[in-house]
């Protein structure tokens, strides 16, 4: 039975390669860096640790006189202000062709005298108001110490990238990792079962392994499951970089971010033709266009820093 140390969800952040602003460590709300776009200029802290309003959304059936209306309870941003964070509480209620939506209450957290508020409450016959701002303030002190969803589907989606891994096209999460990774799926592995001893919800998380025969039968099942999956990241690698250069992009960093991508996904598919035995040319037509789309944002991030520098 292995032990495993208790971290605070800063450090834990930390650890991931997160850069933390230590401006706002004293704060009821840790900010962060944004792992996705990894910008670390200054007051682009822009991704908070502890997000909680996004958790509330109910669907709300109500029955009355024999017709059933459905209404959608949850949280839509308001406009930012410097030291002001704020959502509403918003009630959709669905129709066949326009949605009605209701303001319910305002929420809000004054970073200055880090007090977290629920103004202008509307009272309503089917939602409870009060509870649903009850339960916005109760996610956002349980946040301060615990990783969400977003946070930890993100690390999983990352480590697995590491491993060169390619999702099946079947109902789930199911991938194929190459053998060469084996050793670091264990410690996948083991970072799943710390993480449902510490699962605040009730559905539980489960993680297997199992080898599969090394024969020309299921390498051939193999090769259609990687086509299937890198197809998908070409037409969205494309889509990026194809929106980069028609919207004139003026940031090198991340245009030479994505060519690093770009780069990965080409070494991802010269590794899968030695572990499947077999030469992977059926998207060479999509990686020929791919690859001329990462040389012309390389031309385009070069051009920048040449300029800013002259």
């Amino acid at each position: 039975m292995k032990e495993y140390d208790k971290i605070p969800i800063v450090d834990a952040a930390r650890r991931c390669g997160v850069a933390i602003d230590s401006r706002t460590l004293r704060r009821r709300e840790v900010e962060a860096s944004c792992p996705f776009c990894r910008d670390h200029g200054p007051g682009k802290y822009h991704l908070s640790l502890n997000t909680a309003t996004g958790d509330i959304r109910e669907r709300i059936p109500v029955t009355a006189m024999g017709e059933t209306n459905i209404y959608l309870v949850y949280c839509r941003d308001n406009k930012r202000e410097a030291e002001i964070l704020s959502r509403e509480l918003v009630k959709e209620t669905m129709h066949k062709k326009t949605n009605n939506y209701e303001k319910l209450a305002n929420i809000s957290y004054d970073k200055k005298d880090g007090a977290f508020r629920a103004e202008n409450l509307a009272p309503d016959a089917d939602v409870d108001v009060p509870g649903c701002c009850r339960r916005a303030e109760e996610l956002f002190e349980l946040y301060q110490r615990c990783a969400n969803r977003k946070q930890i589907e993100t690390i999983c989606v990352n480590y697995l990238r590491g491993l060169e891994a390619t999702k099946l096209s079947i109902t789930g999460h199911m991938y194929f990792v190459p053998r060469t990774h084996m050793e670091k799926v264990d410690v996948f592995e083991d970072f799943i079962t710390l993480l449902g001893g510490h699962n605040r919800k009730d559905t539980p998380l489960v993680v297997n392994s199992f080898y599969i025969i090394d024969d020309e039968k299921q390498r051939t099942k193999m090769t259609e499951e990687f086509y299937a999956a890198v197809k998908k990241e070409i037409a969205a690698y494309q889509e990026r970089a194809d929106y980069f250069i028609k919207s004139g992009s003026q940031s090198p960093s991340v245009m030479e971010r994505w060519v690093l991508k770009i780069q990965a996904l080409e070494e991802k598919k010269r590794h899968y033709e030695g572990v499947l035995r077999r030469e992977l040319d059926g998207l060479d037509d999509e990686f020929a266009t791919l690859k001329f789309l990462s040389q012309e944002l390389q031309v385009r991030a070069r051009n920048i820093r040449g300029k800013r520098a002259a």
